[in-house]
């Protein structure tokens, strides 16, 4: 079984050499790792080249015109050959020989048509985890019954069938943006659609976060680009989701749509409750709406984490 990263990249060649070593030190090889350069300008094909010299598994590079990360993701997905298929980040990195393991445990999953893949815990460099654990090791579940409703918060490292990928077309939301905001999530919530995951608490990948990053920057990222983040907190409006957390993102939907001048309409208007909220969230949501006009740099203290306990 094949198991295929797909890293997207933008002028971070330096950070590369981390997680190529991460893969050379894995005691699996039956592995394609995608690069996908989004038109940078610090000749990273050129430290991929040097990294193919050496490696001991297929390393593909492609350089695309600057669209963004998520875009860059898709390329990347569209070229993967993997019977499972991971995106990473560039700035982080896999624990050793931890790929045998995900092999195992993929075998476990692969004949169940049910089940999209595996999710597994992130540390950071000191070895905690971040966020918190899932419910129980080798939950199968979906990504809104156990990461959203649970309030199973911080990354993961989540591993896809590729044929549930290729089947369904599923892929990064793109907004002709940079992006980056939220896509992960509304990608896991597309999964969750039809499929469910196997969740697993076994850490298996170092996530670091840099100021430069969008994680760090998750909130300006997010008033730069007013629909993909509109996008995102619709998403959180879906049947499925609890309905206190409901609440929450329909303010922020509403608080998005005041900063970037959209119409105000109740979303999603026909899921029961949806259209209740909508009117409870009006005010609070013209109130922050307004204070992100103020505070565009992101750096508002007071609401900086108050959207990021759905998972």
């Amino acid at each position: 079984m094949r198991i295929t990263i797909v890293t997207a990249t933008y002028n971070r060649r330096e950070l590369l050499r981390r997680l190529f070593e991460s893969l050379v030190a894995q005691d699996y090889r039956d592995v394609e790792w995608i690069v996908v350069d989004d038109g940078g300008t610090d000749n990273t094909e050129e430290a991929v080249r040097g990294f193919r010299e050496t490696a001991t598994f297929e390393i593909r590079c492609f350089r695309k015109e600057n669209s963004g990360k998520d875009a860059a993701v898709n390329v990347g997905l569209d070229l993967a050959t993997g019977d499972l298929v991971a995106v990473i980040d560039d700035d982080d990195y896999f624990l050793p020989n931890v790929f045998s393991r995900i092999v195992d445990d993929l075998a476990t999953i692969v004949g169940n048509e049910a089940v999209a893949g595996l999710s597994y815990l992130a540390v950071d460099p000191s070895g905690k985890v971040w966020g918190k654990k899932f419910p129980r090791d080798h939950m199968i579940s979906d990504h809104f019954d156990c990461r959203i409703n649970r309030k199973i918060w911080g990354d993961k490292c989540e591993f896809t069938k590729e044929k549930v990928l290729r089947n369904n077309h599923i892929r990064f939301l793109e907004t002709g943006t940079r992006g980056g905001f939220g896509s992960d999530t509304m990608f896991l919530q597309a999964i969750s659609e039809k499929y469910r995951t196997c969740y697993i608490n076994t850490p298996v990948l170092v996530k670091n976060y840099y100021e430069g990053g969008i994680a760090v920057n998750w909130r300006k990222r997010g008033l730069q680009n007013p629909e993909l983040a509109a996008a995102y907190y619709a998403s959180y409006l879906h049947s499925r989701v609890r309905l206190d957390i409901r609440l929450r993102y329909m303010i922020a939907y509403v608080a998005i749509a005041r900063y970037a001048g959209y119409k105000l309409v109740p979303p999603e208007a026909r899921i029961p409750w949806n259209r209740i909220l909508f009117y409870l969230s009006y005010l609070p949501g013209l109130l922050i709406g307004s204070i992100w006009k103020t505070y565009k740099d992101g750096s508002y203290p007071q609401t900086r984490h108050w959207l990021r306990s759905g998972g």
